[in-house]
């Protein structure tokens, strides 16, 4: 009698667990052919098939956050195909056109001489666009090589002002410098730094109107470099997107920039062990770097890690 008893017990907890497991294939049926948010639910107390439901929603949850990503990433994409063919196709056209009206035999020498450097400016202009994309996915792929050794800041920043003199003077800039002067050195690629510290300068005299300022300061732990300009079209928001591949506050792209340089910016800098941000208070953006003063040989010991 006992006997009977427990093969019924039996009986009605496989035809129950069966149910169960019947009803969790219905449920994943419909929650991948609705794409939904939904998860597999049961009532039933046996740990095992709790225990196998939570693992079947752990996966769910996965796939769904897989592809919520897969879609940021082709939405980003096309984005940055759609911005790549747009930029690529300014210089060129404008290059096309030119060189169409030098076909006119009605024009002057002068006017041929005009366009010919016109067309050579696009050119070098284009050249610059496809070097930095070339440069930006070298960098995203860790295929850049750095060169890492003691780089005083303070030396390549005075050179590099120095350089950028009559571009001051075309937009009746005046920068304000507060560089501290025999700053100790950090742990760079020097060429990467020159990169960096041209784009920033390049970026403020391209967005500033009137103010514009370049600081450098230290204390126990950082040399913090700081550059200010001006700005009419950021907003406060727009801080956290600033390097960003093709971010610009131009949103119809008109004035030409292709954002390209502060993400590369971001890219030479944090790559080299540093960190950078933005900050946009009021008109103003200011880019801050936070170079790490740490010992050369430890910072030395890590370059082979960056090739």
């Amino acid at each position: 009698m006992m006997l009977i008893i427990l093969l019924g017990i039996f009986i009605t907890l496989y035809i129950f667990l069966q149910k169960e497991i019947r009803g969790m294939v219905k449920q994943l049926k419909r929650i991948n052919k609705s794409n939904t948010n939904a998860k597999v639910t049961l009532s039933s107390a046996n740990k095992d098939i709790v225990g196998l439901a939570r693992e079947i929603n752990a996966t769910l949850e996965e796939k769904q956050k897989s592809e919520i990503e897969h879609k940021k990433i082709d939405l980003e994409l096309r984005q940055a195909i759609a911005n790549m063919s747009h930029d690529l196709r300014t210089p060129l056209t404008s290059i096309i056109g030119y060189i169409q009206l030098m076909d006119d035999p009605n024009l002057s020498d002068d006017e041929k001489t005009e366009y010919k450097d016109i067309v050579k400016r696009r050119a070098e202009s284009l050249q610059t666009l496809i070097s930095s994309f070339y440069d930006l996915s070298r960098l995203e792929a860790r295929e850049y090589n750095f060169e890492l050794g003691p780089v005083y800041l303070d030396k390549i920043l005075y050179d590099l002002i120095a350089s950028f003199y009559r571009d001051f003077l075309n937009k009746n800039i005046e920068p304000a410098i507060d560089i501290l002067e025999k700053a100790a050195p950090v742990i760079a690629d020097e060429n990467a730094v020159k990169r960096i510290f041209f784009n920033l300068i390049q970026n403020a005299l391209k967005y500033g109107n009137q103010r514009m300022a370049i600081s450098l300061k230290q204390n126990e732990a950082y040399t913090i470099t700081t550059f200010t300009n001006d700005t009419s079209n950021l907003k406060e928001e727009d801080a956290a997107r600033i390097f960003e591949r093709f971010f610009t506050a131009d949103s119809t792209r008109s004035n030409k920039s292709t954002g390209l340089g502060l993400a590369i910016t971001k890219e030479l800098v944090e790559q080299m062990g540093h960190t950078i941000d933005a900050e946009i208070s009021g008109d103003k953006l200011s880019i801050i770097i936070k170079w790490r003063r740490t010992s050369i040989s430890t910072r030395l010991d890590s370059r082979n890690c960056l090739k």
